[in-house]
């Protein structure tokens, strides 16, 4: 039986760009039209879009101003709002009072705990599906056009298959380019230091996200000292007042770093320690945030 997605027309082809390791080496291959990929069904898009938190490191902006000028096809920068100015008001996009990063939280009681994520969906998702609608031909408070759909790709690596998600959108069609091409995230490092080397292709993730791994912490502190001077900054105001907005809507008290301890003293620990003592898990993030 042919489902209602095989039997409608692709309207659109819509590259999720994180601007992070998977993604650009996607839009590279796109961009050199990989025999591969086409093979797989995977010509050009009709543009990439980059959802813009306002607190990304300096060198993922760098980086973001490098790619686009090395593709032929558009590149859109989209965002619902400044993520730091939000979150010092205690404030979502929308304005509501809510806390939409998954912080790390002690309770009295000296229980751990981590809020609940929203972020990647007020400042990721929710942004990038208004745009490809309305590119698409949908209008706004109408029901998407029947027989048509939107197919958005996205650049999720063969070692990361748990991330793949189906879209929440019943218009829009993920697919998993990369996974097609049985390639994985060494695989795109090993590709990109072939034909760029000697360039830098960063991790990518906003300054203060706690997904990030003691490495990743590492490496923002030796590659931008000032982005991770304000994590620390930020991390500490968290804790400052009970009367700051986000601990009026927090219970506990909240922690960039999941020891729930200052940020800056556990990296700082952890770099006395030496390598082995630097761990590189990350916890499970969105297939849109931060490839």
């Amino acid at each position: 039986m042919v489902s209602a997605m095989e039997a409608s027309t692709v309207a659109y082809r819509v590259l999720s760009l994180g601007a992070g390791v998977q993604s650009s080496v996607l839009a590279l291959l796109l961009a050199r039209k990989d025999s591969r990929l086409r093979e797989l069904g995977y010509p050009q898009p009709d543009e990439a879009v980059f959802a813009d938190t306002g607190w990304e490191p300096d060198y993922v902006y760098q980086h973001l101003d490098w790619l686009e000028g090395q593709l032929p096809y558009p590149v859109h920068r989209v965002s619902a709002g400044d993520l730091q100015a939000n979150l010092r008001k205690g404030r979502t996009p929308s304005g509501h009072r809510f806390v939409d990063v998954p912080f790390y939280v002690t309770n009295e009681d000296g229980k751990r705990g981590m809020l609940w994520r929203q972020c990647t969906n007020h400042y990721k998702i929710r942004p990038i599906t208004r745009h490809i609608r309305q590119r698409a031909g949908g209008q706004r408070g109408r029901p998407f056009p029947k027989g048509r759909h939107v197919e958005m790709w996205l650049g999720i690596s063969l070692d990361e298959h748990a991330r793949m998600k189906p879209s929440r959108e019943p218009w829009v069609e993920h697919r998993w380019p990369l996974i097609d091409r049985d390639m994985s995230r060494q695989d795109c490092l090993d590709w990109f230091a072939t034909e760029y080397p000697g360039r830098l292709l960063p991790r990518s993730a906003c300054v203060i996200c706690p997904y990030r791994s003691d490495k990743h912490w590492v490496e923002l502190k030796e590659t931008e000292p000032e982005g991770f001077q304000e994590a620390v900054d930020f991390d500490r105001w968290l804790r400052r007042s009970t009367r700051n907005p986000v601990r009026q809507v927090v219970a506990g008290r909240p922690y960039l770093h999941k020891s729930c301890r200052p940020l800056d003293t556990v990296i700082a620990e952890k770099e006395r320690a030496g390598p082995s003592a630097v761990d590189d898990f990350t916890n499970e993030c969105e297939g849109l945030c931060g490839v």
